[in-house]
């Protein structure tokens, strides 16, 4: 005999089943900066987005545009704000000073682990993005699958960029590539590579299957054996485009927004940037260098300098910003994702 409460269990589920069989199918255009053959269009947003639409019984049907094909990559905040997009895929730094407090996570040296760094990281800006990204919903927040030092000659320690000239991917690494003497250069991936080739910069910051897919790889024969930085992402939602949603509708979708969720998306993109590491590892025209204990520390040392400016430029801004970042490290730590 089903109990009261069983009974009222599944009466809910299928009330909720019902609602949205009834519901009008609902298309939202989904944007992000990468190409097709990138992990995080087939393995992070394509079944992101497959699963809220099996989960709604086919009513939400989530169409993607990648490769900007809709605007450049630092335009998406704007354009799911604006609702020129009803979701965008955001890089979290790609405005340097827009967005100090969620800056704070990457700030070099953060996190070893990105499935529970994601998870710490949307869960600290849980208490942030409503006056930080007031503008649309944040609907999931996590790390890529991590960059480091790709460059012309072999990079052991913080004084061997002295005097170099670096693509960096955002503000964070720029200050710590400045603070070891090399000129920081920020440009977009296609821009690097061609750099690169023309012998504008001497090294850059990638990902380890972007350099190669890029073919960036054809000059640069050293690279850093760390995962030095990792950069911020979000899911946005365009609040407008999220309230016209049915209640069932919605429910859906606040289940494809959260800490597991947020935990779960950069598996595959992680993985897709690691398989790049094993080519060149098995490649004898690269040299790929391990960076000792002794040295790491030297590079640590120098993210102090990148976390206290960090500090001094959201200072000035009224936020609290030891405060902010302990909270960050403490749920890294937490989740044993810190590096």
């Amino acid at each position: 005999m089903i109990s009261a409460a069983a009974a009222a269990f599944v009466g809910v589920v299928a009330t909720s089943a019902s609602s949205l069989a009834e519901d009008a199918e609902v298309k939202l255009r989904l944007s992000h900066n990468l190409p097709t053959n990138n992990a995080l269009h087939y393995g992070v947003l394509e079944p992101w987005a497959k699963s809220i639409a099996e989960a709604s019984k086919g009513s939400i049907n989530i169409e993607i545009y990648p490769a900007q094909q809709l605007g450049p990559a630092k335009d998406h905040y704007n354009m799911a704000r604006d609702g020129i997009v009803d979701i965008a895929f955001y890089l979290v730094g790609i405005e340097p000073g827009r967005f100090p407090i969620v800056s704070a996570a990457e700030i070099p040296f953060m996190v070893s682990d990105n499935g529970k760094g994601s998870r710490a990281l949307y869960e600290w800006y849980q208490s942030y993005a409503a006056s930080e990204m007031a503008d649309v919903k944040v609907c999931a927040m996590f790390y890529d699958g991590g960059g480091t030092i790709h460059s012309k000659k072999k990079i052991e320690v913080p004084a061997d960029l002295a005097g170099l000239k670096i693509r960096s991917p955002n503000v964070m690494a720029a200050e710590l590539y400045r603070l070891a003497g090399a000129s920081p250069v920020q440009m977009s991936a296609n821009d690097a590579a061609e750099a690169v080739e023309r012998g504008v910069v001497d090294a850059i910051s990638f990902p380890w299957k972007l350099v190669q897919a890029l073919g960036a790889d054809r000059a640069l024969k050293f690279h850093m054996d760390t995962t030095l930085y990792s950069l911020g992402t979000a899911i946005l939602i365009n609040k407008s485009s999220y309230d016209r949603l049915s209640d069932a509708q919605k429910a859906v979708v606040d289940s494809h927004c959260n800490a597991d969720w947020s935990e779960r998306l950069p598996k595959a993109w992680t993985d897709y940037e690691y398989e790049g590491r094993g080519v060149l590892l098995q490649n004898s025209e690269h040299t790929i260098n391990p960076i000792s204990d002794e040295n790491l520390q030297e590079w640590k040392k120098l993210a102090e300098g990148v976390k206290a400016k960090w500090a001094q430029d959201v200072a000035a801004k009224g936020v609290e910003g030891e405060k902010v970042f302990g909270e960050l490290t403490d749920l890294l730590a937490k989740y044993k994702a810190a590096y």
